[in-house]
């Protein structure tokens, strides 16, 4: 088989086979059910794609506690500004990347829809309320444009010479699992349309000459990735059927627990269910990109769960103060 990148934007994801303390350094906190873990990349690989930085992530499994999300969310981005600016009161352009149109790529455009945009309130009322002094855009898409997102931002940049840009963009993962239930943040930038293989010019502090905030969320996943995904299930499935302790269970559960042995695998799953993951989604990936049918899916209730994101994203942000 030929060598596949297994793409994912999530460093959750794409360390998965780098080595910790080596490559990078991980941190994990719990607060009830919402997961917050800290990625320090210590060097480039070819075994992942993010570049050098820190990378904070918080999982949740649903909306139960979306007050909870929020506060974490707003915690860890003011701890990333006061990191990236020394200036009391930075001035903030806030980007949000991605279609408008498109449902799982609008997370951006929705988020900037509802951010108080400051720059222009009187100076004694900004300061006495301690807003940031924000500029928001959404730029859209250079098939609706004609131009390069970089290259509105930079001159946006060249005009009001912000202290800062924190970008909003949707992201592409590699487990169904995380779609909408992660949020990230990097202090190192961001490569729009990365994820589905529609590169773009960077968005980073090299590229813009300030330095960049970037915050995604996982809303697609290849078809390839989500193949992958149901062998793993299949596996567990077949694993639980044949166990006595465990062929009665009844009820819905988020996974099946368990793995077939060698013999078992064969017999049930033939050649391709030996492979590991990593060969299986290669596999996959040389059968389906030359026919062109390496598709990128979205959940079906993938509307629900922008409105939702977006909105934790834009009252935290609202609720930001120097």
């Amino acid at each position: 088989m030929k060598k596949y990148y297994t793409r994912s934007d999530l460093a959750i994801e794409s360390l998965a086979h780098a080595i910790q303390d080596k490559d990078y350094k991980h941190d994990e906190k719990k607060d009830g059910d919402i997961t917050i873990e800290t990625f320090e990349i210590l060097q480039k690989s070819d075994l992942y794609p993010h570049e050098v930085g820190q990378y904070v992530e918080i999982s949740f499994p649903d909306y139960q506690n979306v007050s909870t999300i929020a506060k974490h969310f707003e915690q860890q981005l003011s701890l990333f500004i006061k990191e990236k600016t020394k200036k009391i009161d930075p001035m903030i352009l806030f980007v949000g990347l991605g279609n408008e149109t498109l449902t799982s790529d609008a997370i951006g455009p929705r988020t900037i829809k509802h951010l108080r945009a400051t720059h222009h309130y009187p100076l004694d009322e900004r300061h006495h309320q301690q807003y940031y002094d924000s500029l928001c855009i959404a730029p859209g898409v250079m098939a609706h444009t004609g131009m390069e997102t970089a290259d509105i931002i930079s001159c946006l940049v060249s005009e009001y010479h912000p202290d800062l840009i924190i970008a909003i963009d949707a992201l592409c993962a590699q487990s169904y699992e995380k779609i909408c239930h992660v949020i990230q943040m990097n202090n190192v930038g961001i490569y729009p349309g990365s994820g589905i293989g529609n590169h773009r010019k960077s968005i980073t502090e090299s590229s813009m000459g300030v330095p960049v905030i970037a915050i995604g969320i996982p809303t697609v996943i290849h078809v390839s990735s989500l193949v992958s995904d149901v062998y793993n299930l299949l596996e567990g499935y077949f694993k639980e059927s044949l166990d006595p302790s465990t062929a009665l269970k009844v009820g819905k559960r988020k996974r099946y627990e368990g793995r077939l042995n060698e013999v078992q695998r064969r017999l049930i799953l033939g050649e391709i269910g030996q492979l590991d993951e990593q060969k299986r989604v290669q596999l996959l990936n040389e059968v389906l990109n030359p026919i062109e049918n390496q598709f990128v899916m979205s959940d079906k209730q993938i509307d629900f769960d922008i409105e939702m994101i977006s909105k934790i994203l834009s009252t935290s942000i609202n609720n930001l103060r120097y």
